[in-house]
């Protein structure tokens, strides 16, 4: 877990999330979209997400953080991705990433401060400037690595995701209760 930077207040604003949220583009995936004809005279969406960012959301889970998803496209692989992993939150085709954050922060019932947001790009901004802990992505934009309260060192779609919930989660001391269930 490497970071190629975090701010000075990144550890104690981790301590009250409640609820993970994400990009697919750029975050959970390279930010390449395949597009392959299907055979009948359509075209089927492919994505490649990384094993070990699955595996973080699990331990999200595990720890009792809630975890979703707000992204502009809409993908089958997306949805198919959410369901495997248990993520109950999956907001797709948003036009207006704030606007449905708004939606999400209030059906979920949680402040912002509650909330951490992972971005890579321009339109994340709005959202990672109201959430109380926003990360990004190695090759995420420079404006929004400048604004983000941790930096990870891992690019998206290569275990960004990852590093980012076991930050959360060593900050609020629950790592070690992932660790055990290994380590027993």
């Amino acid at each position: 877990m490497n970071f190629s930077r975090i701010n000075p207040d990144a550890h104690e604003r981790a301590l009250g999330v409640r609820l993970f949220l994400m990009d697919v583009d750029g975050v959970m995936t390279d930010g390449r979209i395949l597009l392959v004809p299907d055979g009948r005279g359509g075209i089927h969406e492919i994505k490649s997400f990384s094993v070990q960012d699955g595996v973080g959301i699990n331990f999200a889970h595990r720890a009792g953080l809630l975890t979703g998803i707000i992204t502009g496209r809409t993908s089958e692989s997306v949805m198919a991705r959410a369901i495997e992993l248990g993520i109950k939150i999956v907001e797709q085709g948003s036009r207006n990433k704030l606007e449905t954050y708004e939606k999400v922060r209030e059906a979920s019932g949680f402040p912002d401060s509650a909330i951490a947001y992972m971005g890579d790009d321009l339109q994340d901004l709005p959202i990672l400037r109201r959430t109380g802990f926003s990360a990004s992505v190695a090759n995420g934009h420079q404006q929004v690595k400048e604004m983000c309260h941790i930096v990870t060192a891992s690019p998206g779609g290569g275990g960004a995701v990852r590093d980012c919930i076991e930050f959360i989660l060593r900050a609020q001391e629950k790592w070690d209760q992932i660790l055990e269930r290994y380590l027993a």
